[in-house]
């Protein structure tokens, strides 16, 4: 079967004990079927350790990660103890795959990393800045995952395939964040719905009609795209913001709570003050990463490239493409306040710095998607 492997999955190798925000805590950690029946009826002391390790409810089996949300077997010298004694044998299935994301269309399959991980997040950085282009290399082989999609239009898949393709060429062009974007993601997810009223398919076989092509669409009849002190409120509240973050993610909790200080009283008393505030402070950030905009329009095409054939298998245009958008101006937001409230001045922010806000803000981003709804 075709593996398609993105760019810069090769390179990545975990950094163990010397992850600055490591994945063994700040979220609890389900246990898979497979290795669910291992710990059941593993012998002796280590099948009793690991089945009392155990936290078994109806919806979810995971490892008892107690208040400080750590997991049981982390040890002191910031390593896996299951990995050190057993290998990867009795490691639960995520924590043997993160932060590879792993999607099998049943006629090929697409691998990607998420960003939530600071090694991750740096290959990412380090390759926009070098402005080599994020892709996939291509390799024959027989995955060990399942199909995770109930999807069969296949036509409909080398639709998503061709545009994803066209989109991110458009970015590389000079598109940027363009609301002509969300004009042709409207267009598509119409269409959609009307040939399912229909009964007919999608894509471009002899009972189905063509859907649009991006290209179509004017980049100068857009403008790019930005959220308002209002609109940040509700991506804020509404979906990405929990109390928990104190004790998830003590680092991102503390820019949630700079934002709050900042901006939650003046968006409720004064919309336009804070509008302007929220302006200054966003420009605020090229003092200290000039090229911010080229990193931001890379994060949005390696969005693209991991998540843009979610919709083969819910159709949901709008929501994927927005969601993105949604989710750079996010990111922005919490850039600038690490910068304004650590650096001085024009200083510098380091890429090591960058990488972990990037790799802590991806574990909650995407909970956004709640609050898409508000929005739209």
């Amino acid at each position: 079967m075709l593996i398609k492997q993105v760019s810069i999955l090769k390179t990545f190798k975990c950094t163990g004990a010397d992850c600055p925000a490591n994945c063994c805590r700040g979220w609890k950690i389900p246990i898979d079927d497979d290795t669910y029946s291992k710990y059941i009826t593993q012998k002796g002391g280590p099948g009793f350790v690991l089945r009392r390790s155990l936290d078994k409810k109806e919806e979810l089996t995971s490892f008892k990660c107690g208040i400080r949300l750590r997991c049981p077997f982390w040890g002191a010298d910031r390593l896996c103890g299951l990995q050190k004694r057993y290998g990867t044998d009795l490691m639960p299935r995520v924590c043997v795959e993160f932060p590879r994301q792993l999607s099998h269309f049943g006629s090929f399959c697409e691998e990607t990393l998420y960003l939530a991980c600071p090694e991750a997040a740096r290959l990412f950085l380090k390759q926009a800045r070098e402005k080599i282009p994020f892709g996939f290399e291509d390799s024959a082989g027989e995955p060990y995952y399942e199909p995770n999609t109930t999807n069969s239009d296949f036509d409909f898949l080398n639709y998503l395939l061709k545009t994803r393709d066209t989109l991110i060429s458009m970015l590389e062009n000079g598109c940027g964040l363009n609301t002509c974007l969300l004009e042709y993601a409207k267009a598509a997810q119409g269409k959609c719905l009307e040939y399912g009223s229909r009964g007919l398919t999608t894509g471009y076989g002899a009972s189905g009609l063509p859907l649009p092509d991006p290209l179509d669409y004017k980049i100068s009849d857009g403008s790019l795209f930005t959220v308002d002190a209002r609109m940040m409120h509700t991506l804020f509240f509404k979906g990405f913001y929990h109390p928990s973050l104190k004790r998830s993610s003590p680092v991102l909790y503390k820019l949630c709570k700079s934002y709050i200080r900042e901006f939650y009283a003046l968006t409720k008393s004064n919309p336009d003050a804070a509008d302007r505030k929220l302006d200054l402070l966003m420009e605020s950030v090229y003092d200290h990463i000039p090229d911010f905009d080229s990193i931001m329009i890379a994060y949005y095409e390696y969005f693209l490239l991991k998540n843009f054939l979610d919709i083969f298998e819910d159709y949901c245009f709008v929501n994927h493409m927005l969601l993105g958008m949604a989710q750079a101006q996010m990111l922005r937001l919490f850039v600038a306040l690490y910068c304004h409230k650590h650096l001085n001045g024009r200083d510098m922010l380091s890429a090591k710095e960058l990488s972990v806000i990037i790799a802590v803000y991806e574990r909650r981003a995407p909970q956004i998607m709640d609050a898409l709804g508000k929005i739209l």
